[in-house]
């Protein structure tokens, strides 16, 4: 087994030896992942690969984040069923990552949608030191575990529900993120918050569905900063969502606004469709308390160039790079492993 310390330098090194993305073994292994989901192209995944070297791998950021738990005390070795979500790239690699740190043995039942990252990470880490291959298994079916972490949509959610009563959980639902702008942002702010909408297509929990806009916002501004993104349009999936949905709202003859890469659709709902962006305008800060406080348990995030004095907030163009203490639903997970 690994000692505490030994983690943590075989995390640091193998984040130290993610820098050539184009060497061979990446090159296959990116055509691979790229190959089992179309809505992953070679720019997203790196990007997920970049993000889990500097926010999750750093051994600064690693002792940053570990400091505040007792882990040399506490007595892992627990079996610790994760099942991952596959909506984005190594989306699942910090629950791993947690587990590992904490001492437990994971069991991990990937999504087939990414279904070669982890495993490709997880041969370098091995490789870095072997005795790492101790504290992962992959497996088909969860059996007799001491604690499960399962994300997935909102129908998931409640057979994880059912089916994990009688053991310690952590079951995630699907959540949105919103973003919030403010009467002095400008175009430099929208091409920020562009990199949370547009950013693996919009398809993740921390991606921005909705926005708040103060009223009387020029809404030209918005969609002449979103059209800097209009290059997602060059990727099938995303243009064929993009024409159904143009469909959709002329046979309902919903009034949207049309960039090219985006539609702008005023609606108070959440949750938008691929290629749509919801907005909703509001007056003052009471106005916007009272548009997202009641649905906290249903937003990931808020993004916003202000602090907000009612809700943590992440400043525009860093939604998709959470740091390690940045935790899903706001559940500390170190404490909960700590806890089986």
């Amino acid at each position: 087994m690994m000692t505490l310390g030994e983690k943590k330098s075989a995390l640091a090194a193998l984040g130290q030896s993610l820098t050539d993305f184009n060497d061979e073994y990446w090159t296959e292994q990116i055509e691979l992942a790229m190959a089992h989901n179309r809505w992953f192209n070679k720019e997203n995944i790196i990007f997920a690969l970049e993000g889990v070297r500097d926010y999750m791998l750093d051994s600064f950021k690693l002792e940053q984040w570990l400091a505040s738990y007792d882990l040399e005390a506490k007595i892992g070795g627990k079996k610790i069923g994760l099942i991952l979500a596959g909506n984005l790239p190594l989306v699942g690699f910090h629950d791993i990552l947690s587990c590992f740190v904490t001492d437990h043995i994971a069991h991990i039942k990937l999504s087939e949608k990414d279904s070669v990252l982890i495993k490709a990470l997880f041969s370098k880490l091995i490789t870095i030191n072997p005795n790492a291959q101790a504290y992962f298994e992959f497996v088909e079916r969860l059996n007799n575990m001491d604690g499960v972490i399962a994300t997935g949509s909102n129908n998931s959610a409640r057979y994880f529900e059912t089916y994990f009563a009688k053991q310690p959980h952590i079951i995630r639902k699907h959540r949105n993120s919103i973003g919030v702008l403010h009467v002095e942002d400008n175009r430099e702010t929208i091409l920020k918050l562009g990199k949370d909408i547009f950013i693996h297509f919009g398809l993740g929990c921390r991606n921005v569905s909705k926005l708040l806009i103060p009223r009387n916002f020029p809404l030209d501004m918005i969609m002449e900063g979103l059209h800097e993104f209009n290059f997602v349009n060059l990727h099938d999936k995303y243009k064929n969502n993009f024409d159904y949905n143009i469909a959709v709202n002329m046979l309902n003859r919903i009034k949207y606004l049309n960039n090219g890469s985006v539609m702008l659709c005023e609606d108070a709902s959440l949750a938008s469709r691929i290629a749509t962006l919801n907005y909703e305008f509001y007056d003052d800060e009471a106005d916007l308390e009272s548009k997202i406080l009641p649905f906290s348990d249903q937003i990931q995030c808020v993004v916003s160039s202000k602090p907000l004095a009612f809700v943590q907030t992440i400043l525009p163009g860093f939604a998709q790079t959470p740091e390690l203490w940045d935790y899903a639903d706001n559940i500390d997970t170190i404490h909960f492993l700590n806890q089986i």
